[in-house]
């Protein structure tokens, strides 16, 4: 049996306001044109009512080497990807690889940063930005 090269579990934050940023960013750091399409929906929030979508997956180290250099369009990507837009969200993001005498604990979300949490428990990377799922108003004809 061969082992993965998808050892690392990134779950990531993005307030509302730099969604479409921030999936312009996927798709350069990404390994798919779907990725364009990654935060669609803001369905978490911190305690002062900012949402956020928030996806959590598994990555290569690729995403490491992408994420901090200088992007580029994908052979994939649509033809509306914008630099201009994946770097905005790119400058945005505050990426926590595992503690440290700096920063001990993940940061906070904040409608200024993108925040990712690299780390196996996705739901305790949530709970630890300060983050709870909104929640769903049922309708009742």
């Amino acid at each position: 049996m061969s082992e993965t090269q998808y050892r690392w579990r990134v779950t990531c934050c993005v307030p509302e306001s730099l969604m479409t940023a921030a999936n312009h960013l996927a798709v350069a750091v990404g390994e798919m044109a779907g990725d364009f399409y990654t935060f669609t929906n803001a369905s978490y929030q911190d305690a002062d009512g900012n949402k956020y979508a928030v996806m959590s997956t598994v990555v290569t180290e690729l995403f490491f080497v992408y994420s901090g250099s200088m992007l580029t369009k994908r052979d994939f990507a649509p033809d509306d990807w914008s630099f201009e837009l994946a770097t905005q969200a790119q400058m945005a993001v505050n990426l926590w690889m595992g503690p440290t005498e700096q920063q001990p604990e993940p940061p906070l979300a904040n409608p200024q940063q993108i925040v990712g949490v690299v780390g196996d428990d996705a739901q305790a990377a949530i709970s630890a930005m300060g983050l709870t799922m909104i929640p769903v108003q049922e309708e009742i004809e």
